[in-house]
């Protein structure tokens, strides 16, 4: 089974999935794809340079001793490796009925979210995950299902802020036959053949049918298109992102405003999509949804004086502007924390990059996209994302962000004349409390360019002659997987 670590080392590789000095933490279910992930990884990951800070296993509290008897399992497993162990429960039944969520979305939020504390006390710079081909495959038919776009139909993606799926190219098949081939064996989860849940009916009834009828090569083929999807994904988000700040501008008192007419002249197969990136903005990336986004699109046709309501907003017309405000007052800020806490220390990152702020979870990324080739770095697809495309030559190879300083000041993107960082906090209704946690990226001489979720630069802005654009995004960490 030589030629298993060699794949994975392919993808690993192709994706930039690890680094010199990454310390990766590993998730352990206990199935083959995890057992095979820690077992691949512990061999590979030194070949990059890195090494595993751990295991971390989620006990859902949903299957009693054969929960049980899973995380014994992968503590063993963890043990004989001689890694450090994390055991994490988590009451699934219970957050569940209080959110009325179903149970997967329930376990898989909360999954994710113990991953996210366990990297922060091992000082984990990845989360390693044991994806396979088969499970793309899954996820691009089940989303094809429901009705998906571009950015559902590209899958999950190999590297996604601290997660990573070394094991994406790889079939379920080649996972057991090398965990076979180690004298282990793995653990089974009966639930996963439970036909009332989505993504096992998808596994077991429908992807064995078409298959049947388009040959067994059929989820490897969904995956090459779940590639292909994600590359138009990338150019399609890169270029919504360039058109965004002239369409969208937020207002003196906290809201933003819809120019119309420049709206319209953005081409047609690209106006969804800005419409999607401007409620963004707005709302938490995960809320945005296809209602939402046709939503705006009709509200787009109301009168002069008239308003309407599109979910958490209010929507009404003011002249060749649609002016949006938030109806419901207190809606989150990614980087908000009620009680407040002490300021943001500095951190500098080189462009392209990323930089983790780790006091509010947020990862900060910068890519580069060369207009004349038609060329971007990927865009992640993640939850609570913002957006914002710069002149990258303009603000330089270097970056900062940090906390609020006394004197800051900008001129914000369609404001006239410079103002104070204050001021701008103030008429976006940030409380007082959380002023100090609000991200504000800077150029290595100092100069605003991005005050995160509220405010770019004049200076920075994307101009017809520019060449090269930045993308910086806010990405919430352990966003959507």
């Amino acid at each position: 089974m030589t030629r298993f670590p060699t794949r994975v080392w392919a993808t690993i590789t192709r994706h930039s999935l690890l680094s010199a000095g990454d310390r990766v933490l590993v998730a352990v279910s206990g199935g083959a794809d995890s057992v095979a992930l820690l077992l691949v990884l512990a061999a590979l990951a030194p070949r990059a340079g890195a090494q595993l800070a751990g295991v971390v296993h989620v006990h859902h509290g949903l299957r009693g001793a054969d929960a049980d008897a899973d995380a014994a399992f992968c503590e063993q497993l963890a043990a004989s490796l001689g890694l450090p162990f994390d055991l994490v429960p988590v009451d699934v039944s219970g957050e569940a009925a209080r959110r009325r969520w179903s149970v997967e979305r329930t376990a898989h939020v909360l999954r994710h979210a113990a991953f996210r504390r366990v990297a922060r006390s091992r000082m984990a710079t990845r989360i390693a995950l044991g994806h396979t081909l088969d499970d793309q495959a899954e996820t691009v038919l089940l989303r094809f299902l429901r009705g998906a776009g571009t950015r559902g139909m590209s899958g999950m993606w190999p590297t996604h802020g601290l997660l990573v799926r070394p094991l994406l190219d790889v079939r379920r098949d080649e996972v057991e036959r090398f965990v076979t081939s180690k004298g282990l064996t793995w653990r089974n989860d009966d639930s996963n053949r439970d036909a009332t849940v989505p993504r096992n009916r998808v596994r077991h009834e429908i992807l064995p049918v078409l298959m049947a009828m388009a040959g067994a090569s059929l989820p490897e083929r969904l995956a090459r298109q779940a590639d292909a999807w994600r590359d138009d994904e990338q150019w399609l988000a890169a270029c919504a992102a360039v058109e965004l700040p002239s369409v969208l501008t937020p207002a003196a008192d906290g809201g933003w405003s819809i120019d119309l007419p420049r709206l319209a002249d953005v081409p047609p197969m690209l106006q969804r999509r800005v419409r999607m990136a401007a409620l963004e903005q707005m709302v938490a990336h995960g809320r945005v949804t296809s209602r939402l986004v046709e939503g705006l699109a009709r509200l787009e046709r109301i009168r002069q004086g008239e308003s309407g309501r599109l979910g958490p907003l209010q929507v009404s017309r003011q002249g060749a502007r649609l002016r949006i405000v938030l109806a419901r007052p207190g809606y989150p800020r990614p980087w908000a924390q009620p009680g407040g806490a002490p300021a943001l220390p500095e951190r500098y990152w080189t462009v392209p990059g990323e930089v983790r702020v780790d006091e509010l979870g947020l990862s900060l990324v910068a890519s580069v996209l060369r207009r004349s080739h038609g060329q971007a770095i990927a865009l992640s697809d993640a939850l609570g994302t913002w957006e914002v495309a710069l002149d990258a030559d303009v603000v330089g190879a270097r970056l900062l962000v940090r906390g609020r300083r006394p004197g800051d000041r900008m001129r914000p993107v369609g404001v006239s004349g410079s103002q104070k960082i204050q001021d701008v906090m103030v008429n976006r209704k940030v409380p007082r409390l959380q002023r100090d946690r609000v991200p504000v990226v800077t150029t290595e001489s100092g100069r605003i360019a991005w005050v995160v979720g509220l405010a770019v630069g004049e200076e920075f802005a994307v101009q017809p002659h520019t060449t090269a654009v930045l993308l910086l995004q806010a990405t919430r960490s352990g966003g959507k997987a």
